[in-house]
């Protein structure tokens, strides 16, 4: 069983309150992300301050394919309560520091129940099933203190801002708890968002790295094998080489091994459309591809070309039903079946596709095939799309 800490699923907090409409204006990366992860782990986590991410998600892939994965145990959310940014006082000194509504009103702030229902009543009026899934999200979420998260890797993401080539010995501070970034007013705040530059600013860089050390804190925390990240973490990441030994999968070499098999992207698939995903789900659920799960996590921290030598490797590999023994079998199958009318009739469709079906074993390259064949019937959906538009 494979689990991820899915960071890049999540629509981060924005002050302004528009992260789920920039959430929603990467509906592709989106669904490219949600395609990969659920092909390569058995279950996803995905980290939220607020639940605008489920609103996308149900934009994105239906409230119907996000309540069945929420059913079947697929997703789950990890409930971040609070806000950290980084504050300077009155003095050079500033630190990161986690903020909270006194009242606990915010959604970022309140409880889980009610972090829920504020954010379902953004699409309340488009829900079919709004008390199924707002139960089913409070069930599948798990409650952490931001601030706790903070104050464990605090010091850790000032040690990775020293290594970056953005550090300058000015910005040492006495007090290890603090530091002396430039360009913040007395007693401002910053946060991550959209327009950060972590290549160039110390403080965005810092949000940067410390967004990232949440992600990997609460990746160990829940026992994750895998992390994607939200973070804005850029040419930074670099500097995380070291804390990154083992924690993620090269998902570059999935679509590299996919894309040389004809399957340049699965963003494309309207995940909306509840037979789309079903079938999807299906596919990415057979033996076939938990036993491609196995072989990606195995090799995928190989670098690109290794990868793809390993998987010609496979597609070398003689299916056993094309072995001796197995070739005496379908004989005596086809031919024993053959004596039985009408059976006899179909004894050829079964010879050239249900007996090797049944007979070919279970190979990480046949998963391949069939994501393939899915991929071939989303192309297909789409070109008689089109031309019903043409012809309309």
């Amino acid at each position: 069983m494979f689990s991820i800490l899915s960071g890049r699923l999540t629509a981060p907090f924005n002050l302004d309150g528009r992260h789920l409409h920039r959430y929603l204006a990467r509906e592709k990366q989106i669904k490219n992300g949600l395609c990969e992860e659920l092909i390569l782990h058995d279950s996803l986590a995905i980290p939220t301050q607020d639940y605008l991410t489920a609103c996308g998600l149900v934009s994105i892939i239906g409230e119907n394919g996000l309540i069945e994965l929420l059913e079947q145990g697929r997703i789950s959310f990890i409930r971040l309560r609070g806000v950290f940014g980084y504050v300077r006082g009155n003095g050079p000194d500033g630190a990161l520091v986690t903020f909270h509504d006194p009242d606990g009103k915010r959604p970022q702030d309140s409880d889980i129940e009610s972090s829920v229902a504020a954010g379902l009543s953004v699409i309340y009026d488009k829900l079919r099933e709004p008390k199924l899934l707002q139960n089913l999200l409070v069930q599948n979420s798990h409650p952490i203190e931001l601030s706790e998260v903070v104050d464990v890797i605090k010091h850790d993401t000032y040690d990775d801002l020293r290594g970056t080539c953005l550090w300058q010995p000015c910005f040492e501070f006495p007090n290890r708890d603090l530091l002396a970034l430039p360009g913040m007013e007395k007693m401002q705040v910053r946060v991550i968002g959209p327009g950060a530059k972590p290549a160039e600013n110390p403080v965005d860089a810092l949000l940067a790295l410390a967004s990232y050390n949440v992600e990997l804190h609460l990746s160990r925390t829940f026992s994750c094998d895998t992390t994607s990240s939200s973070s804005p973490i850029g040419d930074l990441l670099e500097i995380k080489a070291r804390r990154l030994a083992g924690a993620t999968v090269k998902s570059a070499n999935l679509w590299s091994l996919l894309e040389v098999n004809g399957i340049p992207e699965l963003g494309e698939a309207n995940l909306a459309d509840k037979d789309t995903l079903a079938d999807f789900l299906r596919t990415r659920s057979t033996r076939n591809a938990e036993q491609f799960r196995e072989w990606f996590h195995k090799n995928g921290e190989l670098k690109e070309r290794e990868v793809l030598r390993e998987y010609i490797s496979l597609l070398r590999e003689v299916p056993w039903v094309q072995s001796l023994p197995l070739k005496v079998l379908r004989f005596v199958v086809t031919t024993g079946l053959g004596f039985i009318p009408p059976i006899g009739q179909v004894v050829s469709f079964l010879d050239t596709f249900m007996v090797e079906k049944v007979f070919r074993g279970r190979s990480p390259r046949f998963f391949v095939d069939d994501l393939s064949t899915f991929y071939g019937r989303i192309k297909l959906q789409q070109n008689q799309y089109t031309r019903s538009l043409r012809s309309g």
